[in-house]
């Protein structure tokens, strides 16, 4: 799982105070901030409660609400991180809300999708490891990681492909935590090795992987998609182990390429995928 954080009000506010000294809504999201900063949960579990109650209309509402039940998780206060993000799973709040900061920083608040996987971890450390997987199924499938970055999206797929292979071998899944895995074997934008190594364990107590491998290969298949301006293209697979890995090649991409199976299954022969299978 992607590294869960507190999300921080990056804007600045127009006025902290007015003359009179009064506070505004949004001095009490910064005393909630600062208190977090500085490892005071208590009190920043008291601003951020305080601002709940009385500020529901106010624009840092999500924020403010996302981060009250994130303090419950840290602080360990799970029934009550519980309620806060199932509640936001029925929300409106809106994914792609600018989440600020620099560039290598998350763009988006990404709520459901990080209220998803939260609850996925408190079932896990309560060892209800079934309710683990249908919380994190929701963060991968209903409520996707949303990011313009290919190397992010990339690394999300990859700690996704880990956790799923996890969760399925303390349910005592072995077929589907590497049917989990497979489908990150080609990804290059970031480093795999961990995927390959943790499939390596899991493909020794099966027979005939290398030959059931070269039979998949020879029965690749395409699919055509559409992306939001209307650009068609074709994307090549292959199904091996009931998954269905997308083909590592150019072809994929490239126009004016003709796509050529066997020039692809010898790309895929160089693999450390590939290679690893012989190695078994």
């Amino acid at each position: 799982m992607r590294q869960l954080f507190f999300i921080l009000l990056t804007v600045c506010s127009l006025s902290s105070q007015n003359l009179y000294g009064q506070k505004m809504a949004s001095d009490y999201f910064d005393e909630g901030e600062k208190y977090a900063k500085a490892q005071d949960n208590k009190n920043a579990i008291i601003s951020f409660q305080y601002f709940v109650k009385h500020y529901p209309k106010n624009t840092l509402y999500p924020r403010a609400f996302y981060n009250l039940g994130y303090l419950y998780f840290i602080d360990k206060q799970f029934d009550s991180s519980i309620v806060i993000f199932k509640s936001i799973l029925e929300s409106n709040f809106n994914e792609k809300e600018n989440l600020g900061g620099d560039i290598m920083a998350d763009p988006y608040t990404n709520y459901r999708h990080r209220a998803s996987e939260i609850l996925s971890e408190i079932y896990y450390n309560k060892k209800a490891y079934g309710t683990a997987l249908h919380y994190f199924a929701l963060s991968d499938t209903l409520y996707p990681y949303l990011h313009f970055c290919g190397n992010a999206l990339e690394e999300n797929k990859l700690q996704t492909a880990l956790r799923y292979a996890d969760l399925y071998q303390k349910l005592d899944n072995d077929d589907k935590a590497i049917e989990s895995l497979l489908p990150a074997v080609f990804i290059t934008l970031t480093d795999n090795t961990s995927v390959l190594s943790e499939l390596k364990s899991l493909l020794k107590k099966k027979k005939n992987v290398k030959k059931d491998l070269d039979l998949a290969l020879t029965n690749m298949y395409s699919k055509t998609f559409k992306r939001e301006d209307n650009y068609i293209y074709q994307t090549y697979y292959f199904k091996f182990m009931n998954a269905e890995i997308e083909v590592p090649s150019d072809y994929n991409y490239d126009e004016k390429r003709k796509f050529n199976q066997n020039e692809a299954i010898k790309e895929i022969k160089q693999t450390d995928f590939y290679k690893m299978i012989e190695e078994l």
